[in-house]
């Protein structure tokens, strides 16, 4: 027993990646991720309270009423309890209650307005690969700026606003340290916000099945303090340095 249990939790710990990882979802590196985390923690933790106190009662009526060898072959026969059907009912409804304010609370912070300094980023799904544009980044010539295929940098500390479209199939965007999951739909365009906390780079992957490549369909944002971000630009649209256009 003691074996199954601890096989049981190392398979747990590899599954949530509970010691690192890439895409670790317990280690948020945006707003976003973690307050994304905080709403999982409010469904989980009642959950496991619950989950606690039902077996706990299941144990305890299969052991304190098992069978034995001198019972009646028929035990006495109970029909329901009123008062306790009427408990079981009002109290998941006051617990669901309670959960819905600061999760509604979470899901309109997280779809409000983006800040006015926001960063936007058109991107494209397609199999098999990810195509990142500044819409907002120029050129000389009026050209946006075009990030390398399957990678986007974006500047730390700074909201990001991804408008999503996809050319064929359904595609997921997601990046687990930074943000959830969202849609690519052929046809519509859906938006996400999010910012980087910290420097870094962040893996992030298609997370629905799009086809025979879809296992290859990953993608890196890398995260770049302001004024490295601001040279970066300055590099890619070939502008002299100083230059406003990548800047706040």
């Amino acid at each position: 027993m003691a074996a199954l249990l601890l096989l049981a939790l190392a398979v747990l710990f590899v599954g949530c990646s509970a010691f690192g990882g890439d895409q670790n979802t317990f280690a948020p590196e945006g707003d976003v991720a973690k307050k994304q985390l905080e709403v999982f923690y409010w469904a989980l933790w009642p959950a496991v309270v619950v989950l606690i106190l039902v077996t706990g009662a299941l144990l305890y009526a299969v052991i304190r009423f098992r069978r034995r060898s001198d019972d009646d072959p028929i035990p006495k026969q109970v029909h329901g309890n009123f008062r306790l059907e009427i408990a079981w009912t009002i109290a998941p409804t006051i617990v669901l209650l309670a959960l819905a304010v600061p999760m509604i609370a979470a899901i309109i912070d997280l779809g409000g307005d983006p800040d006015a300094d926001a960063l936007h980023v058109n991107v494209t799904a397609q199999q098999f690969s990810w195509l990142f544009e500044y819409p907002s980044l120029t050129d000389a010539e009026g050209t946006p700026l075009r990030a390398k295929v399957d990678e986007l940098l974006i500047p730390v500390d700074r909201e990001i606003v991804v408008h999503l479209e996809s050319v064929d199939v359904n595609h997921s965007f997601w990046v687990p340290k930074l943000f959830g999951k969202l849609d690519a739909i052929p046809g519509r365009t859906n938006d996400l916000k999010f910012n980087a906390t910290s420097p870094g780079t962040f893996s992030g992957q298609c997370a629905e099945f799009c086809g025979i490549g879809h296992a290859n369909m990953k993608f890196t944002i890398i995260a770049l303090e302001e004024p490295e971000f601001q040279v970066w630009c300055e590099e890619q649209l070939a502008l002299e340095p100083g230059a406003p256009v990548c800047q706040r």
